[in-house]
């Protein structure tokens, strides 16, 4: 174990373990939704609910995801909140690429973390999402909404 500037414990990096995750998730060619390099290597779990046209991600703790204070890196979060915005884009309306997002940060993520997304508007052109993730104990750790380009209307 390490122990962070704040004083938490946190599981050392195991660069066998990292390599050997970044190896498997290389020999994979697949460039598609839910099967790309960057989910692959932090071992997302993608899911939809169809009645609730909603994307699910879960995203795994790994001590190779955390920042020097020991919780999941924001950018690390961004990313699985960016993902599960765009599947859900790709599932329900069209493939479609980020115009912006916006970030909001309540509390440390220490544990695995699952976000969820939603449509808040669909446009001809523009699409307007949120996606909140929460800890393993359901608390609200991070909020991202964000507009997308739709590439079926270029």
């Amino acid at each position: 174990m390490t122990t962070t500037a704040t004083g938490r414990a946190v599981p050392r990096v195991d660069p066998d373990e990292v390599s050997a995750l970044a190896r498997e998730a290389a020999s994979d060619p697949a460039w598609e939704f839910g099967s790309f390099f960057l989910s692959r290597f932090l071992q997302l779990e993608i899911s939809y609910d169809e009645p609730e046209q909603t994307c699910t991600v879960v995203l795994p703790y790994g001590p190779h995801l955390c920042n020097p204070q020991g919780s999941v890196h924001g950018g690390v979060i961004t990313t699985a909140l960016d993902i599960s915005m765009g599947h859900l884009c790709k599932k329900f309306l069209s493939p479609a690429v980020t115009i912006e997002m916006q970030m909001r940060f309540f509390r440390p993520l220490t544990g695995t973390g699952t976000c969820t997304g939603r449509l808040i508007r669909s446009g001809r052109r523009i699409v307007h999402l949120e996606s909140r993730m929460t800890d393993d104990q359901g608390r609200l750790t991070a909020l991202g909404t964000g507009s997308w380009h739709r590439l079926d209307a270029v």
